[in-house]
């Protein structure tokens, strides 16, 4: 019996298609986050912030 399981994740589609490219998933994930938490005048608190309230507004997962 092994002792390794399976776990049910859901991922995005992008994630998906990167997930087999690890040169390609740190580049999308790189861009992602510069853009995201880039130069900013809010703080990264706020920033999470409201990037999780619009997530919820959407019915998206953060």
């Amino acid at each position: 019996m092994s002792w390794i399981t399976e776990a049910d994740v859901k991922l995005s589609p992008i994630m998906k298609c990167m997930s087999i490219n690890e040169t390609a998933l740190a580049a999308v994930r790189g861009m992602n986050r510069d853009i995201t938490f880039g130069a900013s005048a809010l703080t990264r608190v706020q920033e999470e912030a409201i990037a999780t309230t619009v997530s919820n507004a959407n019915h998206c997962r953060y």
